[in-house]
């Protein structure tokens, strides 16, 4: 009974002196930082960063709290991770936030991100492929091209499930993305499915584009 009554007193001790919550401030980079350095934290431009912020749908959180994320630094907070990979704990240390909350607003942002996918992602047809063969032919000297293609290893952490299928030819464990772009860089096809060990030319027959230059869908003049 006496242990008991001690570690009552601690508890109600403790409740009586537990610390006040503290909020650090939190700044906004796109004030604090000129365009350059936006750009090498980010990876992308002030004016691109409120482009992409004005695609996201409301961010806004129910909370009992005095201080909610606001929607620019949930999405600075992802792109900071994507730019650089780093921990929570760093992402979170760069805006002043927990890292429990830099993990969630980056699970969140990278969905909401992912559902544009289709809206951005789209590989040229009728008129746009005729601006973009035109566009390769002027630019490269290559007539009826409407894209480059190629393939690039992505590392992730180690699975737990078929780990041995995600270790590529290089010794260390990815994704093989295959990709293609248009003249001016931005992309039109990606494939993210396949683990390293897969070669490139079964990501490229395996995937839609592939069917549907054989279906005839797509002219097949491609390099």
């Amino acid at each position: 009974m006496a242990a008991r009554r001690v570690l009552v007193w601690r508890y109600r001790n403790a409740q009586q002196h537990r610390r006040p919550r503290f909020f650090r401030d939190r700044s906004n980079p796109l004030e604090d930082l000129d365009e350059d350095e936006v750009f090498e934290r980010y990876r992308f431009r002030p004016q691109t960063i409120l482009f992409i912020l004005g695609l996201l749908p409301n961010l806004a959180r129910p909370t009992g709290r005095n201080n909610p994320l606001p929607p620019l630094l949930q999405l600075l907070l992802c792109l900071r991770f994507l730019a650089t990979g780093a921990i929570h704990l760093l992402i979170g240390d760069s805006l002043n936030i927990s890292r429990s909350t830099a993990g969630r607003c980056i699970r969140d942002i990278a969905s909401h991100l992912s559902n544009l996918c289709r809206r951005f992602v789209r590989f040229p047809t009728g008129n746009d492929a005729l601006s973009v063969k035109r566009a390769f032919s002027a630019i490269a000297g290559f007539p009826n091209v409407l894209g480059c293609l190629d393939g690039t290893q992505i590392r992730i952490r180690k699975p737990k499930l078929n780990e041995a299928d995600y270790v590529n030819r290089k010794g260390y464990h990815s994704l093989n993305v295959q990709m293609c772009c248009d003249h001016t860089f931005r992309i039109t096809s990606c494939v993210a499915s396949w683990p390293g060990s897969v070669h490139d030319s079964r990501v490229f027959r395996q995937s839609a584009l592939c069917a549907q230059f054989e279906n005839g869908e797509i002219p097949p003049f491609f390099h």
